[in-house]
């Protein structure tokens, strides 16, 4: 069985794509931490799990490890 170690969302994410964050090293640590990490880490990720809900981009606002509910997520920003 083939597994898969990067997030197949990685090309089009903007957490990996660019800096979203005020400290450059924040970008990084999030995607060693989810992006690059496995399918394991991928899959937790809440950017990752509220777009294969609702099948679009999710606001660059919200975090691989945001504590909102991916429910929650989508109704904060009408997904």
């Amino acid at each position: 069985m083939e597994t898969q170690s990067n997030c197949p969302k990685l090309e089009k994410c903007p957490i990996y794509l660019k800096n979203v964050f005020f400290n450059p090293n924040a970008g990084e640590t999030y995607r060693k931490l989810y992006c690059t990490a496995g399918k394991e880490k991928y899959t937790s990720c809440k950017r990752y799990l509220v777009s294969e809900k609702v099948g679009k981009p999710v606001p660059e606002s919200v975090m691989p490890n945001c504590s909102l509910t991916v429910d929650e997520i989508i109704s904060k920003y009408n997904l």
